[in-house]
C-alpha cells in the first residue's frame, strides 16, 4: 500500500507506527498512557521522512509532558489545513500563512516558531544553467504543493520580473521537494522551488546534479500552534518546545536532520505581518479544487 493512497489509511498507518514506538522510547514513570497529544505536522516531506525527522522531538515531548505523542500528517497542504481548521489536531506545526489563518479563523494560539527562517530557493540543473530568470520564458517551473508559502513567494517574485504563471511559463506540480528537484535533474523543468529544509533532505543522487540559482528573501519558518481546547496545556507544551535545544541529544538529532536550529517565541506583530500571505492563501483555497 502506498502511503498516500488515502488520508484515512495514512493516518491509521501513522497512528500505528507512532504508538508502536512508545515502548522503545522509555516513557517516564507516571506517564498517563490514556492521554495522547495529537501533533499535526504539515506534509512538507514524505510521511516516512517526517516521522524519521520528528521522532527525536516526539520522544522528548513524551518525556517532558509525561503522556504519549501521536504524529499525524495529511496527503497535501490543503487537506492538512482543512483538518487544522476543523480541529482534528491538538497541536499543529504548519506554514506561517496557514498558521495565521488557523489563528484568525479557528482561534489557535501560536506558541513557538523555528529559528531558521524559511525562504524559497530556486534550483537549476548543473548541466543546464540559466543566464537569467528570463530564461524561464516558454519553459517549466517545478513545485511541490501549490499552497506552500514558498510557492506563493516564488510566483509573486516571478510576476515582479514580468513572468506570469500560465503565460510566460508553465507550472509543473509534483508530490514533493525531491520530485521537483528530480524534474530539474531530468530536464522536465528548467527550475524548481525548494526550501532550505527541503534541500537538506534531497537525496545525494539528485543533490549532486543541481545547484542553487537564487534564494529569495527570508520569511518566518514553520509555526507551532495549540488548539483552543488545549488552553490549559499550552503553557507546558510551549515551555517544553522552548527548552528543546541542540544541547539535548534528541535536539541535536532533530536540528541536524531538519536544519531548523532551534525554537523561539513568536510575537503578535510577527503573526499580523503574515496577513497578506494568509489572504492570498484564503483566496487560492476558495478558487482551486
Amino acid at each position: 500500500m502506498k502511503l498516500y493512497d488515502h488520508p484515512t489509511r495514512l493516518s491509521a498507518w501513522l497512528l500505528y507506527l507512532s504508538l508502536s514506538l512508545i515502548p522503545a522510547m522509555g516513557l517516564a514513570q507516571g506517564t498517563d498512557r490514556t492521554k495522547v497529544l495529537q501533533v499535526g505536522i504539515l506534509p512538507t516531506l514524505s510521511a516516512r521522512v517526517l516521522l524519521k525527522n520528528y521522532q527525536p522531538l516526539q520522544m522528548y515531548l513524551e518525556r517532558e509532558l509525561k503522556h504519549p505523542v501521536e504524529l499525524i500528517t495529511a496527503t497535501d497542504f490543503k487537506t492538512f489545513h482543512l483538518n487544522t481548521i476543523e480541529g482534528k489536531y491538538d497541536v499543529v506545526v504548519t506554514a506561517a500563512h496557514m498558521a495565521r489563518l488557523a489563528q484568525t479563523e479557528a482561534k489557535y494560539a501560536p506558541i513557538a516558531v523555528y529559528k531558521a527562517a524559511n525562504r524559497a530557493v530556486l534550483i537549476e540543473a548543473k548541466d543546464q544553467p540559466l543566464r537569467s530568470i528570463q530564461d524561464l520564458r516558454g519553459k517549466s517551473l517545478a513545485i511541490g504543493d501549490r499552497n506552500a508559502l514558498i510557492v506563493s513567494q516564488t510566483i509573486n517574485y516571478l510576476l515582479e520580473q514580468g513572468l506570469r504563471e500560465g503565460v510566460e511559463y508553465t507550472l509543473i506540480e509534483t508530490p514533493s521537494h525531491n520530485s521537483a528537484a528530480y524534474s530539474v535533474q531530468s530536464h522536465q523543468s528548467i527550475l524548481a522551488v525548494s526550501s532550505p529544509s527541503g534541500l537538506k533532505n534531497i537525496p545525494d543522487a539528485i543533490k549532486d546534479s543541481v545547484k542553487i540559482f537564487a534564494a529569495l528573501p527570508e520569511m518566518p519558518s514553520l509555526i507551532w500552534l495549540a488548539h483552543p481546547r488545549m488552553a490549559s496545556e499550552a503553557p507546558r507544551i510551549k515551555a517544553a518546545l522552548l527548552g528543546f535545544t541542540s544541547e539535548i541529544e534528541e535536539g541535536r538529532q532533530f536540528f541536524e536532520a531538519t536544519g531548523y536550529i532551534g525554537l523561539r517565541d513568536i510575537s503578535s506583530a510577527e503573526m499580523k505581518s503574515l496577513d497578506p500571505y494568509a489572504k492570498d492563501l484564503s483566496n487560492t483555497l476558495k478558487t482551486r479544487p
